[in-house]
C-alpha cells in the first residue's frame, strides 16, 4: 500500500522537435511529502508503456493518486486517470497543472480533485489531513466542509450540486527558499541522459531559479507562476546544481520564464556558476530588449550554450498586436550581439496571428530566413482561457487540445488557411535547414 502516487503522464511520442526532462514539478512536490512524512511513489511514463505503468499503479493501490497536467499530455492523463478509476474505485484522484488550472471544469468528471495554480503546499496539506482522517474517496464532501484550508482546490460533487472553489495561493520568495531540493530520486536519469547524448555532447536536467514573469504579452499563459517575479536565492539555487551534477547531468535547462529578466540576478548566477567550477553548460529563454555584450561575455563564461527567444513576428504592427513590447529592431542589435559569441540562438515565431495579414506572414517567414539563427520553429496561436488572445477571438473549440509537441493546428474561427499555414511552415522549415547546413557554425 502507498500513500500517494505522483504520475507524470508523458509517453515518449518521438517527435523530432521534442526535448526530454524529468519533471521538476512532480520532483519538488515528492521532496515536500517525503519531509512531510507522506509515503510517495513517483511514476515517469517517459519511457514506459502504458499497460506496465498501470500494472504498477494497480500493485501499489494509493490512497491518492496526483497526475500533472498540460496541454499536449491531457489526453494522456484522463485516460490515465480512466482505467485508474475502473480498477481502484476508492482511490482519490487529483490533478494539477497548468491546463487544469485554467480549465478546471473540463476534468471534473475523470479527477475528484483539481488543484490550480502553485499547490505545492496545498497539495501536501491536503494529503496529510486525507490520510490523516483515514476516509475514503466517498467521504469527500464532509471532509471539504473547510476548503479555504487549502487555497486553489476545485471540487465539483458527484450529484450536481455547487461546486467548491478557493482562490489559488502563490509562494513569497521566503518560503520558496524554504522548501526541500526537488527529490530526483525517481527517474531514469541514464536514459535522460542517453536521449541528450545522442543530440548534444553533454545532458541537459531542469532547474528554476526564478518565479513568474511581470510582462503581458496577449498570448502568453502563466496560469501557475504568474506575473509576480521572484528570486531563489543563489545558495538554493547551487545546492539543486550540486545535487543534479551528482546524477550524471552536464548541463541545464534553466526553465525560468525568462532568466535575463533580473540582470542583476543573471549576473549573479553566472558569477557563482564561475567562481564554484561547477563546470554545467546551459539553455535558457531570454527577451532581446535587455541584453548587452557585457552580459553575454559573461553568460558564456558561466558556460551558457543556447538561447531561445520569442520573436514572434517580422512585422512591428503585429507585435504591438501581441503586446510584445519588443521591436524586430531590437531582436537585430540583440542576435548580432549573440553572433559574435560562441552561444547558439533560437527563436519562436508565431504566424496567423489574429489581425495581421497574410502579407506580414510572409514578412515573418522571410525575415527569419535573414536572422543569425541556429534553430527556428514556428507555431499556429493557440488561444488559452485567461490571455487577451482567447478574448479577442471567437468560437475557440476548447476540447480540442495537442497530441504531440509543436502540433499546429487553428483552434478557433480564423481569417487565415491551416493547410496553407502548415504548408508554410514546412516550406520555410525546410529552407532554413538548407541554410543552415550550407553555413555550419
Amino acid at each position: 500500500m502507498t500513500d500517494v502516487m505522483l504520475i507524470y503522464p508523458y509517453f515518449d511520442t518521438h517527435a523530432p522537435h521534442a526535448l526530454l526532462f524529468h519533471p521538476q514539478g512532480i520532483a519538488q512536490l515528492a521532496a515536500v511529502l517525503r519531509v512531510a512524512g507522506v509515503d510517495v511513489n513517483v511514476v515517469d511514463c517517459t519511457f514506459r508503456q502504458r499497460a506496465d505503468v498501470l500494472a504498477e499503479i494497480e500493485a501499489a493501490q494509493p490512497d491518492i493518486v496526483g497526475i500533472s497536467i498540460m496541454v499536449s499530455i491531457s489526453g494522456n492523463a484522463r485516460d490515465l486517470a480512466r482505467a485508474i478509476r475502473d480498477r481502484m474505485p476508492e482511490t482519490l484522484l487529483a490533478c494539477g497543472g497548468p491546463l487544469p488550472t485554467l480549465r478546471p471544469r473540463q476534468f471534473d468528471r475523470e479527477f475528484d480533485l483539481v488543484f490550480r495554480g502553485e499547490a505545492v503546499q496545498a497539495f501536501s496539506a491536503f494529503c496529510r489531513a486525507y490520510l490523516e482522517a483515514g476516509i475514503t474517496v466517498q467521504g469527500l464532501p464532509k471532509f471539504l466542509q473547510r476548503p479555504d484550508a487549502y487555497p486553489g482546490i476545485h471540487y465539483q460533487s458527484p450529484d450536481g450540486g455547487a461546486a467548491i472553489q478557493t482562490a489559488p495561493g502563490s509562494s513569497g520568495e521566503t518560503l520558496l527558499n524554504q522548501l526541500p531540493l526537488p527529490d530526483r530520486r525517481d527517474y531514469d536519469h541514464a536514459r535522460y541522459q542517453q536521449f541528450w547524448h545522442a543530440r548534444e555532447d553533454y545532458s541537459l536536467a531542469g532547474i528554476m531559479t526564478t518565479y513568474g514573469c511581470p510582462y503581458r504579452c496577449d498570448f502568453c499563459s502563466k496560469p501557475i507562476f504568474g506575473n509576480w517575479f521572484r528570486r531563489r536565492s543563489m545558495e538554493r539555487i547551487m545546492a539543486e546544481i550540486r545535487d543534479i551534477k551528482t546524477r550524471g547531468y552536464t548541463g541545464l535547462w534553466i526553465a525560468d520564464d525568462c532568466l535575463t529578466l533580473d540582470i542583476e540576478h543573471l549576473r549573479a548566477f553566472c558569477r557563482r556558476l564561475i567562481a564554484e567550477k561547477l563546470d554545467m553548460n546551459w539553455w535558457c529563454l531570454s527577451r532581446v530588449d535587455q541584453m548587452t555584450a557585457r552580459e553575454i561575455d559573461l553568460m558564456q563564461a558561466a558556460g551558457c550554450r543556447k538561447v531561445f527567444f520569442g520573436l514572434e513576428s517580422g512585422s512591428n504592427a503585429v507585435l504591438k498586436l501581441m503586446n510584445k513590447q519588443i521591436t524586430t529592431e531590437m531582436a537585430e542589435q540583440t542576435l548580432a550581439l549573440f553572433e559574435r559569441s560562441s552561444i547558439l540562438t533560437a527563436g519562436f515565431f508565431m504566424v496567423g496571428y489574429p489581425g495581421e495579414t497574410y502579407e506580414t506572414i510572409e514578412t515573418t517567414f522571410q525575415w527569419a530566413l535573414t536572422l543569425p539563427l541556429d534553430d527556428i520553429s514556428f507555431t499556429i496561436p493557440y488561444p488559452l482561457p485567461g490571455t487577451r488572445l482567447f478574448d479577442k477571438v471567437f468560437n475557440v473549440r476548447t476540447e480540442i487540445d495537442w497530441r504531440y509537441e509543436n502540433e499546429n493546428r487553428i483552434t478557433y474561427q480564423s481569417e487565415f488557411d491551416e493547410s496553407y499555414l502548415r504548408s508554410r511552415i514546412a516550406e520555410v522549415f525546410a529552407q532554413f535547414t538548407a541554410r543552415k547546413r550550407r553555413k555550419p557554425r
